[in-house]
């Protein structure tokens, strides 16, 4: 009772705190040219546009902008200004002529719990910290060294989810391979998290030859992951609550986030630990032929360790393998499924990509290699257009003004938060011809240079992963092409309606009917 007494009272001080910097705030608007806020619903009291939050977010964000007519609009939410961005030419100036400005990030409370203190590469603010953790992170790991380095890993991992499907297929066909259902999304988690653990720490946990059964391990991971995407970024309304109702822990976000990162910490000091012992024993003489053993990214952090104990300790070692982990699976599941589901609902563009395979790779028959894909550009222009359409994050992970600045005649106050809508500037009909339209040959032959696609942001902030995500989505996508005779469950089209979260998972995951061709069948046993 006396817990709830207080925490009134601060409601009450907030609220009254609240109005005043509201009235403030609102002579400050007439003074100077602050992005407007959209004139209805206005804000509230306390939380100012919180109740505007409709998932997904960026539709919600979408429809505000095109309603007002606002490339760039400001909310309120809770104590936070915010700026939102919705437009290719006020994008460009904030991650362009004003990167600089907002290279910070904003210090949301999910990220403190979840991202230890907001010291992964995302969250951290710009400064020495950053680069120093960014520079390890390119140079010992999403160099185009080490991506090549871990080219036939993603090559056997699409490989063996071709031969769990095949093999499914023969199982329940008579004679032959059977025409078979599948739930995609699952099979693609499993693909990205071998992909990943083998890359991070030479582990797997979906066998070439299981019998469908998933460890428990690897059901945790798949949770902790999408609860993850869930709680995490702008689009969660406890983020904005003010310090006294977070303190309450209305609805227990805070202490979903708490567990998630206790267990997310034994499981990653786990991996270290491993390695750490592996390494050792090497060192040792315990193994027979230590150089036969591929070096791990948690393997290549730990050499960095013992070099300079202070320049990579096992904080920055989890943060490292936890962003990794957790962007390698989902944001490129989602992905794969996107363009399959894209795919289905436009069979001539399935085989127009199949025939470019089939063209490329001629006599004799063989498998997709990591090396083929930068020759089949329509397989590379179905993935550009699947990310413009569907990016893996609709609104960038939301920057922070160090500085007072101008964007598209707005003036913006330091410590502004900057949302930038992806999914809006992608589909803007200004810049894109067709812009909901699934077209790949607007990407041919440089046709679309010049027009904002940034499904990995741009700037200081840009995703450093772009070339591992490529690699990755383009051998699973081009595997399951060329493998697979795919079609839809029904005679209706695939559900496109988008789920909510950081990133932008399928509302409804995707089912089809799959049939290995048999020109290729003699390659999946």
């Amino acid at each position: 009772m006396d817990a709830l007494l207080i925490a009134l009272f601060l409601l009450l001080l907030i609220a009254l705190m609240e109005t005043a910097r509201v009235r403030r705030s609102g002579t400050q608007r007439r003074a100077g040219n602050v992005p407007p806020p959209p004139p209805e619903p206005a804000g509230l009291p306390l939380v100012g546009h919180l109740h505007l939050f409709r998932k997904p977010l960026h539709r919600t964000l979408a429809r505000l902008a095109a309603r007002h007519g606002g490339a760039v609009f400001g909310l309120r939410l809770g104590s936070r200004r915010v700026a939102v961005v919705s437009s290719a030419p006020a994008a460009e100036e904030c991650l362009g002529a004003h990167d600089v400005a907002f290279a910070d990030r904003p210090r949301l409370p999910s990220g403190r719990i979840l991202s230890y203190d907001w010291s992964t590469m995302g969250t951290a603010s710009y400064g020495p910290y950053w680069r120093h953790v960014r520079r390890v992170a390119v140079t010992e790991i999403l160099s185009a060294r080490r991506v090549q380095h871990f080219a036939d890993v993603h090559v056997r991992e699409a490989r063996a989810m071709a031969r769990h499907l095949h093999r499914a297929a023969v199982r329940h066909g008579v004679g032959g391979a059977a025409r078979v259902r599948v739930e995609l999304k699952s099979r693609l988690f499993e693909l990205l998290m071998n992909t990943m653990m083998a890359m991070i720490c030479d582990k797997t946990y979906y066998g070439d030859d299981d019998d469908g059964e998933v460890s428990k391990e690897a059901r945790w991971f798949r949770e902790m992951v999408e609860e993850t995407m869930a709680l995490s970024g702008a689009s969660t309304v406890w983020n904005f609550l003010p310090a006294a109702l977070r303190w309450v822990d209305v609805g227990g976000v805070g202490r979903r986030l708490w567990r998630l990162r206790e267990s997310r910490t034994r499981f990653l000091q786990g991996l270290i630990n491993d390695e750490r012992k592996e390494m050792e024993q090497e060192q040792g003489g315990d193994r027979a032929q230590p150089a036969a053993r591929r070096r791990t990214m948690i393997g290549v952090l730990l050499s960095v360790q013992r070099q300079d104990p202070d320049a990579c300790p096992d904080q920055l070692i989890r943060s490292l393998c936890i962003s990794s982990l957790e962007a390698g699976t989902d944001t490129s599941a989602d992905t794969i499924e996107w363009a399959m589901s894209l795919l289905l609902n436009n069979p001539n563009v399935m085989r127009k990509a199949r025939d470019e395979i089939d063209a490329f790779i001629g006599q004799p028959v063989r498998l997709l290699e990591a090396s083929d894909l930068t020759k089949l550009q329509y397989l590379q222009c179905i993935i550009m257009e699947t990310l413009r359409l569907y990016p893996p994050a609709p609104l960038l992970v939301p920057h922070e003004a160090s500085t007072d600045c101008s964007i598209a005649g707005f003036h913006i106050t330091r410590g502004t938060m900057l949302l930038v809508n992806t999914f809006a500037i992608h589909r803007d009909p200004q810049v894109w011809n067709e812009p909901t339209s699934f077209i790949p040959e607007r990407f041919e032959n440089g046709r679309s240079e010049g027009k904002m696609a940034i499904p990995f942001g741009m700037g200081r902030r840009k995703c450093p992963a772009e070339n591992l995500g490529m690699q990755m989505v383009g051998l699973a996508l081009g595997t399951m092409i060329q493998c697979f005779e795919w079609e839809r469950v029904g005679e209706e089209l695939v559900d496109m309606t988008e789920g909510s979260g950081l990133t932008m998972p399928k509302e409804v995951p995707l089912q089809a009917f799959y049939q290995p061709r048999a020109s290729l069948m003699h390659l999946l046993y």
